[in-house]
């Protein structure tokens, strides 16, 4: 719970809330690493995004991560994306 508290926490410093600027966090499990990881990704609209690791979990908290997800959505504004995770 600490670990999720520091991420947040990294996340809000992240948030600078520009003009035309995106910011979502996206969070990817690798099935053959057996890794979670949690990227903060940010760009302005019509280039290229920015991604930056912050956060990274052992495999078996995957099933955790779809409510880190939607704490990271209510206790910051970005939004949050899945990838590699089975629907």
């Amino acid at each position: 719970m600490i670990y999720e508290d520091e991420l947040i926490e990294e996340i809000n410093k992240r948030l600078t809330k520009q003009l035309n600027k995106l910011y979502w966090v996206r969070i990817v499990y690798q099935r053959f690493s057996k890794m979670v990881n949690v990227f903060f990704e940010y760009g302005e609209i019509h280039s290229s995004p920015t991604s930056v690791q912050i956060g990274e979990y052992d495999g078996i908290e995957k099933d955790r991560m779809h409510e880190l997800g939607k704490r990271i959505e209510c206790e910051t504004d970005a939004r949050v994306e899945f990838a590699g995770f089975d629907k």
